[in-house]
């Protein structure tokens, strides 16, 4: 792996999915067995939080957008980054996938890092949302709620994301309900 694409994984691992960097053992993260609880109800895994159970395969995905982090690489100021994140489905569980990819300026060319940011078992949905395609919004909505939690723990409203960049009208549509909640 190229140091440029490297540092894409470390600054994913870090900044992004909370996990700390252990020498000579790698990424470690809090491997919590219990998935957190959405607004809604809806037991969710996040990497970095939660022991990931194992997943099927990907039948189908839908882009959420893309957005720039003004720092996306802890120990590098100015070092921003474009998160883009997908909504996955397989047959037995709703995923989101995140990728990163810090700015040329600071790095140099390289390929965005990416990894499985959240899950969601299919079995272990409320009773009042359905699988059907007409709940994707709301159940990825539900589990981006939760991974903006830990991103945006240091921020208490959209005013303060200024410095931050939204591409797509659906992601910046979570982030205001977000902080609306």
């Amino acid at each position: 792996m190229k140091n440029s694409d490297y540092m894409n994984y470390v600054a994913l691992n870090q900044n992004i999915l909370g996990k700390a960097l252990i020498i000579g053992e790698g990424f470690k993260s809090e491997m919590q067995g219990i998935p957190t609880l959405s607004p809604e109800g809806i037991p969710i895994y996040l990497n970095g939080i939660h022991k990931l159970p194992q997943h099927s395969e990907i039948k189908d995905y839908l882009k959420i957008g893309k957005m720039t982090h003004p720092d996306a690489m802890i120990g590098m100021p100015g070092s921003s980054g474009e998160l883009t994140y997908q909504f996955c489905v397989t047959q037995k569980e709703f995923l989101i996938v995140v990728m990163l990819k810090l700015d040329e300026f600071s790095i140099g060319k390289s390929k965005p890092a990416n990894d499985l940011l959240a899950l969601v078992k299919i079995e272990d949905l409320p009773d009042a949302i359905s699988v059907s395609e007409d709940n994707y919004y709301l159940i990825a909505q539900e589990m981006m709620h939760c991974h903006f939690q830990e991103l945006y723990k240091y921020y208490d409203s959209l005013e303060e994301l200024q410095d931050w960049e939204f591409e797509d009208d659906v992601l910046f549509d979570y982030v205001k309900a977000y902080f609306e909640k």
